[in-house]
């Protein structure tokens, strides 16, 4: 009898596409999945023995945003610990490339306080430099990554709030040409932040036609998730259809303030389907968001200096305009500022504000109750005050609307997280991200095992095989001869996501986000234990995927 390197034994085998659990034995060899057989009948030079636990393909987020924090944590420990083997990068328009000299500047300040760690350092310029960093010094998981449109467009124009002449579009179709040619997947748009919020749908149709021409993808944080949702869809459908490429549709559950429910937009990605299109979506399930209060002031005021801000909002006229602008919502906002524009001030928690001592743990409303003020005004004194340091929970999502998008056979589950860890300066302060720690153990305890709302292995569909479908990854998110040993060996029983606290929330808030998830023991990336019972075992054996041609 052959003896592989590596024989998992004894296990519930659910292979990823939906298809019932088997009993069986799994073999792995030279990071393949090398053989597959009845309970006991594969030899390994080692064996670990499910125990009647199953054995799954790794979990592949489809939507983060670990461009940057996986290179200061390679070991992906939030993701990994919960099951996760693949990240795909440079969604809702946000990837690190290109960068260009001239605006480099803009660039790292968009990413923020991260741009300045050491692990970083900013040594790319265009995308393959890019990809080419994150594979040096090891992974701890898979990476596959779309080129981000505020990108190219801060690359070539920096954050002008206008259309680009047709030499400056041109080089945008150049960059996104670079792009695709190293790797990237398709194209990503974020049309609620700047800059990506100042183009035209006819610009981003011209780049478009560019992915069109690689095979790629167009994955969209679409340009109004609230009043103007059906609007939003029926936009990244109609650039699919003009520039003839499948559509992603990002994170899709309507947000406070919508007027209808899932049911709605889902709707609409049928109807395209029917008429021949590829569209489908991902949707993650928290209810909540914790962004900087930053987020909910227009988008032309976002990205001017701290300073410029506080004084624009410590004078009365001006705060007087942008109050109007938030409410007239005129260029569609990100989804919590929602919450602003109809004063749902209880259900905005404070959760870091260093310079205002006591407020942290108080909504808004009971702020304002307190001060006898408007609560705009305490929302605007608390940025004057901590500038982009004060960051807040939206609790913004009805949890129906994500049941509604669980259950469609369109839609895969992503965590819209990125990969963190319970220490250094991804932990400092302690960021509000449950879905970063425990989206996949916390979708297989609360709507496989508890709820039920999903079979096992249609949730592990939408986890696995549907989103390797989905950028052509087809030796991955399948449990086949053959494929790449991504793999993941779960107790459901002991399942439970750490992570998250459902509403309302307990304060303080730092004792629930950064806990690692119960249940997964087991995880191989490219047949490489990098979890063995419940632990990292410190190997980084990920890979960089690229675009086939």
């Amino acid at each position: 009898m052959a003896r592989f390197e590596l024989v998992i034994s004894h296990g519930k085998i659910v292979d990823g596409c939906g298809n019932p659990w088997y009993w069986g034995d799994l073999a792995v060899q030279d990071g393949r999945l090398a053989a597959l057989g009845p309970p006991g009948s594969l030899a390994g030079h080692r064996t670990l023995d499910a125990g009647g636990r199953y054995i799954s393909p790794g979990f592949i987020d489809i939507h983060t945003h670990s461009d940057l924090s996986i290179l200061v944590n390679r070991r992906a420990e939030s993701a990994v610990r919960q099951g996760v083997t693949t990240h795909v990068l440079g969604n809702c328009g946000m990837s690190p490339a290109p960068v260009s000299e001239a605006h480099r500047a803009e660039m790292q300040h968009y990413w923020g306080a991260i741009s300045a760690q050491p692990e970083v350092g900013w040594g790319w310029r265009t995308f393959a430099d890019y990809l080419q960093a994150l594979q040096q010094g090891g992974l701890g998981i898979n990476l596959a990554s779309l080129a981000g449109h505020a990108a190219l467009r801060m690359a070539v124009m920096g954050l002008e709030e206008r259309a680009p002449t047709p030499a400056e579009l041109e080089q945008m179709q150049a960059l996104l040409a670079e792009a695709l040619e190293s790797g990237a997947f398709g194209l990503s748009t974020g049309l609620v932040y700047p800059p990506g919020c100042f183009a035209a749908t006819e610009e981003i149709v011209a780049l478009c036609r560019v992915v069109a021409r690689y095979g790629g993808l167009y994955a969209s944080h679409i340009r109004g998730e609230r009043e103007t949702i059906l609007e939003a869809v029926t936009e990244a459908i109609s650039i699919g259809r003009q520039a003839g490429i499948p559509v992603q549709i990002s994170h899709n559950a309507p947000k406070f303030g919508a007027p209808c429910d899932a049911r709605a937009n889902l709707r609409l990605v049928e109807e395209a389907r029917l008429r021949g299109q590829d569209v489908t979506v991902d949707n993650d399930v928290h209810t909540d968001l914790a962004p900087a209060l930053m987020g909910g002031l227009p988008q032309h005021i976002q990205e001017l200096p701290m300073e410029q801000i506080a004084a624009l909002l410590s004078e009365p006229h001006s705060r007087s305009r942008v109050r109007q602008e938030i409410v007239a919502d005129l260029r569609p906002a990100f989804g919590p500022a929602g919450l602003l524009r109809h004063g749902q001030w209880q259900r905005i928690i404070l959760l870091h504000a260093p310079h205002s001592p006591g407020v942290v743990g108080r909504s808004i409303e009971s702020l304002a109750d307190e001060r006898g003020r408007d609560p705009f005004d305490v929302y605007f004194d608390l940025i004057v005050e901590n500038g982009d340091q004060v960051v807040a929970i939206f609790d913004y999502i009805d949890e129906e609307n994500i049941r509604l998008l669980l259950q469609h056979p369109a839609v895969m589950i992503c965590s819209d997280g990125e990969a963190l860890a319970p220490y250094g300066f991804l932990n400092t302060p302690p960021p509000y991200s449950p879905c970063s720690y425990g989206e996949f153990p916390g979708v297989l305890e609360r709507y496989v095992r508890d709820l039920p709302l999903l079979r096992l292995e249609e949730a592990l569909r939408k986890m696995t095989s549907f989103p390797a479908q989905r950028f052509g990854l087809w030796d991955r998110g399948v449990l086949r001869l053959g494929a790449w040993a991504d793999v993941v060996v779960f107790d459901l029983d002991r399942l439970h996501d750490r992570a998250t606290n459902l509403f309302p929330h307990t304060y303080p808030f730092e004792n629930y986000p950064h806990q690692y998830p119960e249940g997964i023991d087991h995880v191989l990336v490219n047949g490489v234990l990098v979890v063995e019972d419940g632990e990292h075992t410190g190997a980084l054996p990920g890979r960089v995927e690229c675009r086939r041609d």
